[in-house]
């Protein structure tokens, strides 16, 4: 058995590359994705390309959601759409998404036990980027994710992020890869397989973690 069958994984961010190979390495752990986005072209585009369980009688189990997660009204509408057709939810999947998402799903992770993935990328690199803020930047995101993760640790929710450095497959150089040890970019694939491995019962007893996915970057002095 697959680690996430009958599992319903909400990934936000799904119109980006991340989004999108995150959501096909889900599906082919037979969970069942909600891609939500603001590209609703690219998100049925995605959609089309994940495998589908052709037992479930026309709807196929996987449903995408046009969605500015930024807005209340909208995200809790979004819930509520997601509830109606799978009547639970086991994992969230933040990519590059403000934290206020998670009240409202929390009550429904506790049911399930299940848990939230965080994510955050340095999606393009400023001509005045540094190590340091790179460090500074990531240590708030681990704070954040902590306190989170303590809040909701009593109900059996787990809360972790992925802290994705430059993520690209160009393999020009630039400022990130100059300090990266392993003197490359993160690829999507990278990223992906960090946030299905935390998501996971392989990580049941992992929570409150920022996992670096920056080639070792996280492990120089400032």
């Amino acid at each position: 058995m697959k680690r996430f069958n009958d599992k319903v994984v909400i990934i936000t961010g799904a119109d980006s590359d991340i989004g999108r190979t995150t959501a096909l390495k889900f599906a082919k752990e037979e969970a069942n994705c909600v891609l939500v986005g603001i590209n609703s072209e690219l998100l049925e585009y995605i959609y089309k390309e994940l495998p589908q369980d052709h037992t479930w009688i026309n709807t196929g189990n996987h449903l995408t959601v046009t969605c500015d997660v930024n807005d209340p009204t909208q995200i809790e509408e979004m819930i509520n759409f997601v509830l109606e057709k799978y009547q639970h939810i086991d994992v969230m999947v933040n990519i590059d998404t403000e934290v206020g998402i998670h009240q409202s799903v929390i009550p429904e992770l506790i049911k399930t036990k299940g848990n939230i993935v965080n994510v955050t990328t340095l999606t393009d690199m400023p001509s005045g980027w540094d190590i340091e803020a790179y460090h500074t930047e990531k240590e708030r995101f681990s704070a954040i994710t902590k306190t989170l993760a303590l809040k909701n640790a009593s109900h059996g929710v787990r809360i972790n992020a992925v802290a994705a450095g430059l993520v690209t497959t160009d393999t020009s150089p630039n400022a990130f890869i100059a300090h990266c040890p392993l003197g490359r970019t993160a690829t999507p694939v990278d990223v992906a397989e960090a946030i299905v491995f935390l998501a996971s019962n392989d990580a049941a007893m992992i929570t409150g973690v920022n996992l670096p996915i920056d080639g070792g970057i996280s492990a120089l002095n400032t």
